[in-house]
């Protein structure tokens, strides 16, 4: 751990909140790790080393690596949010730095922080990437798959890589992990924003074989008569 990541963990534990942290563990279906930061006190943090580190991206690259390897829920959003504010400098070149933070993943939130704050942003400056979240479809671990779909949220809302963000979307379809289903129909709800017929069609062909979660979570910003929902 470098005098960095201590500094930023010192801190952290000195806001942290044991009533807050307790109400998180019972709020996360699977086991975590927090201090209990409210989201103020973790943007203030990002803030503060933000400053210190603005012009020093490979710096600003390490400390994040190192706080998500502590697999801690408020030191990983610490780390996220400060290089959330490098956006402008983060290219399609950062991918595969990024795939290998992937592994640190714990849960949906860190998962759906480092997707739509940074794996998308190197997605968009080079679409070649999408390549590598059509292959994390098929991995082991639940939130490289979530990721897969997440990571394509703030692209597909915009109304950019639509057929090619609907490769992922039918190696997910299937998929019988909950946090999954939910991250590919986020996906499909943005998309339905630009696309809603288009987004009608593609899930009138999966509703036969689609979960319900998937079908209702998609179908959220569809106009009435155009929602899909498949009967329990």
């Amino acid at each position: 751990m470098s005098e960095l990541t201590r500094r930023v963990t010192t801190d952290v534990e000195a806001l942290s909140d044991p009533t807050r942290a307790a109400d998180h563990r019972r709020y996360f279906r699977e086991e975590i790790e927090t201090y209990g930061l409210a989201m103020p006190d973790v943007k203030k943090i990002a803030g503060i080393y933000y400053k210190e580190l603005k012009g020093d991206l490979p710096r600003a690259m390490g400390l994040t690596e190192e706080l998500l390897q502590t697999r801690n829920l408020s030191l990983s959003d610490v780390g996220i949010h400060m290089l959330k504010r490098f956006k402008l400098h983060i290219k399609g070149t950062h991918f595969s730095r990024f795939d290998g933070w992937v592994d640190y993943l714990t849960n949906w939130a860190n998962t759906d922080n480092l997707c739509c704050g940074l794996i998308a942003l190197a997605v968009k400056d080079d679409p070649g990437h999408l390549e590598s979240l059509v292959k994390w479809t098929g991995s082991e671990n639940r939130w490289r798959r979530r990721a897969s779909a997440v990571s394509l949220v703030p692209i597909v809302r915009r109304g950019d890589l639509f057929e090619d963000s609907l490769r992922v979307a039918d190696r997910l379809m299937p998929d019988g992990d909950d946090m999954v289903r939910k991250g590919v129909g986020w996906m499909l709800k943005e998309a339905s924003k630009v696309h809603p017929q288009e987004v009608h069609e593609y899930l009138v062909k999966w509703k036969p074989d689609a979960p319900a979660l998937t079908l209702r979570y998609a179908s959220e910003k569809l106009p009435e008569e155009l929602k899909v929902y498949k009967s329990r």
